[in-house]
């Protein structure tokens, strides 16, 4: 049958309680105290790059707004160069038009002139055949006949004096 003694079941308590303050002492709280180390860490780490994933969204939306700045900038820019160079072709158109106006001015001038001083010289030929004719007839008395022919010989000889 079964003996059960009572100093046994102490001295088997005892031990088991000697055993387990032993394990707790030695072993519990060194593998506690590296398992709590390893949490902490393994939370640094987390907050750590939950840090890192925020600063980097912040430099995200940083350089996303400095790239707008940029794309508008040089949409500005481009505009203002459009603008410059319109203007500069509508100056330049302008400048040419002028320029255009005041030589077909200046060329009408000149042909107006130059006209003018052809009739002149016409005008002065003519009055000095007219008179050198007349001279000639007058000097010559003779018949409406012979008026007629010495008037066309003249003309004919002055027409070709002209000519040479």
């Amino acid at each position: 049958m079964l003996n059960i003694n009572i100093w046994d079941i102490v001295w088997t308590i005892v031990n088991l309680l000697l055993f387990f303050v032993l394990l707790r002492v030695f072993l519990f709280k060194p593998v506690l105290k590296v398992m709590n180390e390893r949490e902490q860490k393994i939370k640094d780490d987390l907050d750590g790059a939950q840090t890192a994933r925020e600063e980097s969204e912040e430099l995200k939306a940083q350089y996303d707004a400095e790239l707008a700045n940029v794309h508008d900038e040089a949409d500005r820019i481009r505009s203002n160069a459009k603008k410059s160079a319109e203007k500069e072709k509508a100056e330049i158109i302008a400048d040419a038009h002028a320029q255009a106006d005041r030589l077909i001015s200046d060329a009408q001038k000149t042909i107006a002139r130059d006209k003018q001083e052809a009739i002149e010289s016409a005008h002065n030929e003519i009055a000095g055949l007219a008179v050198l004719t007349a001279a000639r007839l007058v000097s010559k008395n003779i018949d409406e006949e012979s008026d007629r022919a010495y008037a066309e010989q003249l003309l004919s000889q002055v027409g070709a004096d002209q000519h040479e």
